[in-house]
């Protein structure tokens, strides 16, 4: 199987000169947790929630307002590639390997399309294997009553997405990158440069958390895993087991079974 068979031809794009705030917009518009950055018809980066929560989080540019903070500034730049007659595997590998979710497909120096973990995850889409092997019981959490501030140190330390948000025992939520960069821009547009740090301080996880989590049994198959995400447009899935947090699996964790 080849990249060709599984990429989205028609990538959606922001210039590397457009600010945050239509970063932000376009994403949320298109339902997409990525864009290709490109200066003209080049191709020059990638721009993800994380990276606008990294950006948008940082002390640097606290008292900057997104409208004055550029796609450049944030973005990834000289993004890996793949060609359309690359393997599957080969993106695979690419992805974890590098520790991405994203690979920009060119022909020559022409930009052709895109490849995500969730394109990858199509072959799988029937598949009648358990889960049980790949789910990750060390789960990381975080409490309602956190600041978001830790949280988002947290995925950035650990580099991960999400976060689930547990009460005691109990599974209140979970928590994106995506939330927390929609917070953080709320925040700055909102509050003048005098209490910023303020008020940054007093956003917490459960103002801004999901509450009601989609989760899974540990009985589930790998085929329903991939619907859901397919359907739901999540990356990760809390495993529930006799009725409490048993672990986690995300899309990497998946493809690893390619």
């Amino acid at each position: 199987m080849l990249v060709s068979d599984f990429m989205n031809r028609n990538p959606i794009k922001i210039d590397k000169d457009q600010n945050l705030k239509d970063a932000l917009n376009l994403m949320e518009k298109r339902k997409v947790s990525r864009l290709l950055v490109v200066e003209g018809d080049k191709l020059v980066g990638v721009i993800t929630f994380r990276d606008i929560m990294e950006i948008l989080g940082s002390k640097k540019y606290a008292r900057v307002s997104p409208t004055s903070l550029h796609v450049s500034m944030a973005m990834t730049k000289n993004p890996i590639t793949i060609t359309e007659d690359s393997d599957i595997r080969k993106a695979r590998d690419l992805m974890l390997g590098n520790n991405i979710s994203t690979l920009p497909v060119v022909r020559g120096n022409k930009l052709v399309g895109i490849i995500t973990k969730m394109d990858l995850l199509k072959p799988l889409i029937n598949s009648e294997e358990s889960i049980h092997k790949i789910i990750r019981t060390n789960v990381i959490t975080i409490n309602p009553k956190s600041r978001l501030i830790h949280a988002r140190k947290i995925m950035l330390e650990k580099n991960i997405g999400r976060l689930i948000v547990m009460d005691n025992e109990e599974l209140v939520g979970i928590i994106t990158d995506k939330d927390i960069a929609k917070a953080f821009y709320k925040l700055k547009t909102n509050i003048s440069e005098k209490y910023y740090d303020e008020s940054v301080k007093k956003l917490l996880v459960e103002d801004f958390m999901t509450q009601n989590v989609i989760t899974i049994r540990h009985d589930y198959k790998i085929g329903d895993c991939v619907k859901i995400m397919s359907d739901k447009k999540i990356s990760g899935l809390p495993v529930i087991k006799n009725d409490k947090l048993y672990g986690i699996i995300t899309k990497t964790d998946i493809i690893r079974l390619l």
